[in-house]
């Protein structure tokens, strides 16, 4: 897989105003067609393979399918994960300590309903009001083009602003925006808009790649640490270590040092 440069300052300064402000930004073409095939024929796979050990995480009628744990289960998801241009957003976003709390695939099957209006982890887990300012976003990898037809992404813009979950009923009085953009384009999305995938009207499945990202103080969704072994993780970047939470240090106040996250716990 070919590692395009990350973005120029420029592009970086609108990316930020556009999360901050209205809640959502789309980059195209971040990776190729052919990368984008390529990630979406190994979920495919890691579909079947949850089927058949009876893992089968699906939802919304059997329709919507997640596949969790993926930095583990394939090369390509590392290279994702980490990738500079998301790398470089979420660092501005969240500082440069920040880390990623989930990472996993999102299958949005032929006559799936929309998903329902939300929020994103980890604010619904949290009572409102919610504090201001930038404590987690998402990324959406489309290894499928995003149409109005197969269940793009919409957002309510400027909706994270509210700092509260929509009331019932809500979202649907306000306009919307369709994350629409060809395969191998990336939508970054503030963590706290309102957002949910439109109804598959097709006869074809739409995949995506969703990658959280918080700040280092937020406890991740997923158990980044113990994705990869500590073998597996040796010859790895610095920064998928960072991702992963290798590198947040524990106090231990009675030795007067410093412990770290390992695959079976602390060294």
């Amino acid at each position: 897989m070919l590692i395009k440069s990350a973005l120029n300052s420029e592009r970086l300064d609108l990316v930020e105003h556009d999360l901050r402000e209205i809640g959502f930004h789309i980059i195209e073409n971040v990776i190729t067609a052919e990368e984008a095939d390529e990630a979406r024929e190994t979920i495919m796979q890691l579909v079947e393979e949850d089927i058949a050990n009876g893992l089968d995480h699906s939802y919304g009628n059997g329709k919507i399918r997640r596949v969790w744990a993926i930095v583990g289960k394939s090369p390509i998801f590392r290279k994702l994960i980490q990738h500079p241009t998301v790398v470089a957003v979420w660092k501005r976003m969240l500082g440069e300590d920040m880390i990623a709390s989930t990472f996993t695939a999102n299958i949005v099957g032929p006559g799936a309903s929309a998903g329902g209006w939300h929020i994103d982890y980890p604010y619904w887990a949290m009572q409102t009001p919610y504090p201001s300012g930038s404590i987690t976003g998402q990324t959406v990898w489309m290894l499928d083009n995003f149409t109005d037809e197969n269940g793009a992404t919409a957002c309510i813009p400027e909706s994270h602003k509210t700092l509260r979950r929509p009331e019932l009923g809500e979202a649907e009085k306000c306009e919307m925006h369709v994350a629409v953009a060809p395969k191998g384009s990336i939508l970054f999305t503030n963590g706290a808009i309102w957002h949910q995938c439109l109804p598959n009207t097709t006869d074809s499945a739409r995949v995506g790649l969703l990658g959280m990202y918080n700040r280092s103080v937020i406890y991740p969704q997923e158990d980044m640490p113990r994705q990869l072994t500590d073998e597996e993780l040796a010859g790895e970047s610095d920064v998928l270590k960072q991702l992963l939470g290798r590198n947040i240090p524990f106090r231990d106040p009675d030795k007067g040092t410093n412990w770290y996250r390992t695959e079976i716990g602390f060294r």
